[in-house]
């Protein structure tokens, strides 16, 4: 590797030098073999650049793997063997000697003619072959969404005419899919630099609106300073583009897990993957607005579709995993945890995905307390960690029901109203068989469109009050529109 470290390749020339091959063969293996090489549609098409992480990735598993001999002359992938290169030997030594017919009777005008029917034969044979192949791939694809599998969730859907901003929204979107407090914040910069430079650029609104969605899961800002950040980021970038399709993912996210508003959420998540079916942001976060409405088979219908378009996240890997968990597949979706958090055991979101799941029965209270615990060591989290060593002791000394005691406990100390009840307070109360006090202190919060509430529908811990028909009416009231 030649090219220096850092973490966007910017056009041909920096990408053929990282991987230590010539531009013609980048760009064959791009077509070919799947190169990870992204564009920027719209000015500047020809504008290609790459992620080093998505690189490493591909040389890792043998995507470049051929013999010196072919790397500049054999096509591969698919169809290589259709491609072989062709041994031309003179026409006189191709046809058989015989009398009548030597070499020294084939003119020059003889062989023209013989060597361009030799061509054309060729090429209808290796057109065949390739039309037949090509129909065996179709029917065995036929299942599967049609995708460019070198485009990834985020494109520009225009480039800024000011020198500088398109790099700062790379690295911003660079920085957002690490997902942790740290490379949020870088992203927030960076978005915020290429605004600053060129205001009318939409991409870097949206992709504010992304971070804001995500930077009061990841680190501390508080949801009633984040969400409205993200709706007005969001808005500004549909303002400037409205067929920007992760402005409307952006809108649709904060509309459901904010505003508790399924019905536009849906409309607007639905907006974003009609403009850009390839979008694997639209299809995740579409997908998790599913999971939180207990519609599983639809959830990973989506989840799977984004994990096509973007295989590399662990994100979309966790919440696939998420779905999979409470749809009754624990145990699978355990091994994909682990298996992220082996290739990445500071990655947040398979921890606090595995530390759920530990919650579905039968219950596992340890590697709840375990994984939660590391989830709240990688977001900074102060006041979850106060609550886990109020948490862990009471277990050791005394089982679930003494934790689950001490939890709500806890929380009355904190919020002593009654008319400040909150979603542990009904968690606990439902696992310690006060079904009553639950149920009402689960009314208390929808009424007032508590943002904890849109998950009640897949919350493990309320599964003694779930058949309650008050239990449903509540669900309902959580996620519908907010009427005037």
């Amino acid at each position: 590797m030649t090219a220096p470290k850092k973490d966007i390749l910017q056009g041909w020339k920096d990408i053929a030098a990282y991987v230590s091959r010539d531009v013609r063969t980048v760009k064959r293996w791009e077509k070919q073999r799947g190169l990870p090489v992204r564009r920027m549609p719209g000015e500047g098409r020809a504008n290609v650049y790459a992620l080093i992480p998505e690189l490493d990735n591909w040389l890792s598993i043998g995507g470049s793997a051929e013999t010196n001999a072919q790397t500049q002359s054999q096509p591969t992938g698919p169809d290589s063997s259709l491609a072989q290169p062709v041994t031309v030997q003179p026409v006189s030594e191709v046809l058989p000697a015989r009398p009548g017919f030597s070499r020294y009777r084939m003119t020059p005008r003889r062989r023209w003619i013989f060597a361009t029917a030799a061509i054309i034969c060729l090429g209808a044979v290796a057109a065949l072959a390739v039309g037949i192949t090509g129909r065996f791939r179709q029917q065995d694809t036929a299942d599967l969404p049609p995708f460019n599998p070198t485009q990834t969730a985020q494109v520009i859907k225009h480039s800024s005419k000011v020198s500088g901003v398109d790099a700062l929204y790379l690295r911003g979107i660079y920085f957002y899919e690490q997902r942790t407090p740290e490379t949020l914040e870088r992203a927030l910069k960076c978005f915020k630099e290429a605004i600053a430079k060129d205001p009318g650029y939409a991409p870097a609104y949206a992709g504010l609106a992304q971070v804001y969605n995500l930077v009061r899961e990841y680190s501390m800002m508080p949801d009633a300073e984040a969400y409205p950040k993200a709706q007005a980021a969001a808005e500004r970038a549909i303002a400037l583009d409205p067929n920007l399709s992760e402005a409307h993912a952006s809108l649709g996210f904060v509309k459901f897990f904010w505003d508790g508003d399924a019905v536009n959420a849906e409309n607007e998540f639905k907006t974003s993957i009609a403009l850009d079916p390839h979008s694997a942001l639209a299809h995740h976060w579409y997908g998790s607005m599913l999971t939180h409405q207990a519609r599983f088979a639809e959830s990973l219908a989506q989840l799977d579709l984004a994990q096509r378009l973007q295989p590399t996240s662990t994100s979309i890997l966790s919440d696939k995993a998420f779905a999979l968990g409470l749809s009754g597949h624990r145990n699978e979706a355990s091994d994909m945890l682990q298996e992220l958090l082996n290739e990445d055991p500071q990655s947040p979101p398979p921890h606090y995905i595995l530390a759920l799941l530990s919650l579905v029965e039968p219950r596992d209270i340890p590697r709840y307390l375990n994984e939660m615990r590391r989830f709240a060591d990688l977001r900074h989290d102060s006041d979850r960690l106060r609550m886990l060593d109020v948490l862990e002791p009471a277990y050791r000394s005394g089982g679930a029901k003494a934790m689950w005691s001490a939890l709500l406990a806890e929380e009355e100390h904190h919020h002593p109203s009654r008319n400040d009840r909150t979603k542990l307070m009904a968690d606990a109360e439902a696992l310690l068989g006060r079904s009553e006090d639950s149920l009402r202190d689960l009314a208390q919060q929808a009424a007032r469109r508590d943002p904890s509430m849109i998950g009640i529908a897949i919350d493990p811990l309320l599964d003694s009050v779930r058949h309650d028909p008050r239990f449903a009416a509540i669900v309902k009231s959580v996620v519908t529109p907010i009427t005037h």
